[in-house]
């Protein structure tokens, strides 16, 4: 490491020791160390074959609360744990058949928040419908009494899973008993995908559920030749009294001003298939690595570096919004989150929101971290593009006008597993892992170090 050490006489005290450190040389040395360790994917693997999936309410959730406390203890942070009141979901058991125009089994997977299905199940024919401006144009009566079945195929996440999200409060405002989700994905291989939706105030709740790409598009194949489609289907989904879970915080103290924080964030929490590895078990051990480097410096910067390892984002973002709440009042100059799986680091997305200066601000931002690219340039991070943070920074984004920073993922093998049985450890690369760990460390230390910021910091 390249540092130097300066004495400065202070009053009538003794001399007071200063660090002078080179800040490009210190987060080269960050990058060479990320790429020749393996303790994040290490990591990884005891979170995904020995704890498992990890949804809210679970008991997985909270060994894993438990675990990252320990493991961040343990590489030196100041960590704890922060109560966060969470709502409770569980799906229970599921099952569908296809029974028109030919039976057989089909994979589906209800959508977090559904209500079950009486019992006995619900059996009923499918109308296949292109998006919410073909459903407008169709009258009641094409709707009333049957499934909806929304075959929108996948442009972006945000687009696309407006439909997911919406679908079964827009298809119960026609009468519709059960709103079909085809699973949000480019690319499926007969797996459905389920998620988070949300019941209007005004709606009628109904079940709702994913079905696979592939079948969504045999039934819009039947539909146009002039075949009924029907289908049964039982969920025992129920929304359980909220729960006590925790929000997982650790410090690493800053040296010359420990009340600046630059934040690391993820999720902890996952859906309850699959492992959770990807979403969003490696932003985890990328966030809680990437902090452990830094603590292993011979000195450490400026700012102090804050984990967070956020609760109930899948299913209720309730982790986000209380830590938002309760630390608004802290001085941060930068917000990042890692929350779009373990492929290739491609630079970060840039968030700021501080109304009528947002423009002007976005500029100045952009040119402070233009230089600094080159650092991420070995691993390929070197992009940065105006864009969404994350949701679990974006309580506080919104509420304290920090920068935001969302870490860029190459998501082509991300979105076929995405939410999925299929999202477990073997689908992660060590070596892919180890680039992201490089780049958000020297993100973070570059954020934590810098004698002006990219953006003023600002509390509320």
């Amino acid at each position: 490491m390249i540092w130097t050490v300066l004495w400065v006489a202070v009053s009538d005290a003794r001399p007071a020791k200063r660090v002078e450190v080179d800040p490009e040389a210190v987060a080269a040395e960050l990058l060479g160390r990320a790429l020749t360790t393996n303790e994040a994917y290490d990591d990884l693997v005891e979170l995904c074959d020995d704890i498992g999936h990890r949804l809210t309410g679970s008991p997985g959730l909270e060994r894993a609360v438990e675990w990252a406390r320990d493991k961040l203890a343990e590489d030196g942070l100041d960590a704890r744990t922060e109560t966060v009141t969470v709502p409770v979901w569980r799906r229970n058991d599921e099952s569908a058949t296809l029974l028109a125009p030919v039976e057989r089994e089909l994979d589906v997977l209800g959508l977090g928040w559904s209500i079950g299905t009486p019992p006995g199940g619900l059996e009923g024919e499918v109308i296949v419908v292109d998006d919410f401006d073909h459903f407008e144009r169709l009258p009641r009566s094409e709707i009333e009494g049957r499934m909806v079945l929304w075959d929108v195929p996948f442009s972006t996440y945000g687009a696309t899973v407006q439909y997911r999200v919406r679908g079964a409060s827009v298809a119960a405002s026609k009468g519709a008993i059960a709103s079909l989700m085809r699973s949000v994905t480019p690319q499926s291989l007969a797996t459905p995908h389920t998620g988070t939706q949300r019941y209007a105030d005004d709606a009628d709740p109904i079940p709702a559920l994913a079905i696979t790409v592939e079948d969504a598009l045999a039934m819009r194949r039947w539909q146009e030749r002039g075949k009924t489609v029907r289908m049964k289907f039982s969920m025992g989904a129920e929304t359980l009294p909220d729960q006590q879970s925790a929000n997982v915080v650790a410090d690493l103290r800053g040296r010359e001003r420990p009340d600046e924080y630059v934040l690391l964030g993820c999720h902890l929490d996952s859906w309850d298939v699959g492992q959770g590895a990807q979403d969003d078990g490696a932003g985890c051990v990328i966030a809680m690595d990437a902090a452990r480097l830094i603590s292993e410096l011979d000195v450490r910067p400026r700012r102090s570096i804050r984990v967070v390892l956020f609760t109930n984002e899948e299913s209720g973002l309730a982790g986000g919004k209380a830590f938002a709440e309760a630390h608004a009042g802290d001085t941060y100059v930068a917000a990042l989150e890692a929350d779009t799986g373990a492929g290739a680091p491609e630079g970060f997305r840039v968030d700021i929101r501080r109304g009528d200066d947002t423009e002007r601000l976005q500029e100045r931002a952009l040119q402070a971290l233009q230089p600094w690219t080159p650092l991420l340039a070995p691993v390929g991070a070197s992009r940065l593009e105006l864009a969404y943070s994350g949701a679990d920074v974006g309580p506080l984004v919104e509420a304290t006008g920090t920068l935001g920073l969302g870490l860029i993922n190459d998501t082509s093998g991300y979105w076929p597993i995405h939410h999925t049985p299929a999202d477990t450890i073997d689908k992660v690369d060590p070596a892919t892992l180890r680039r992201n760990v490089g780049a958000v460390a020297v993100m973070a230390w570059m954020l934590a170090e810098s004698s002006d910021p990219p953006l003023p910091a600002r509390t509320p």
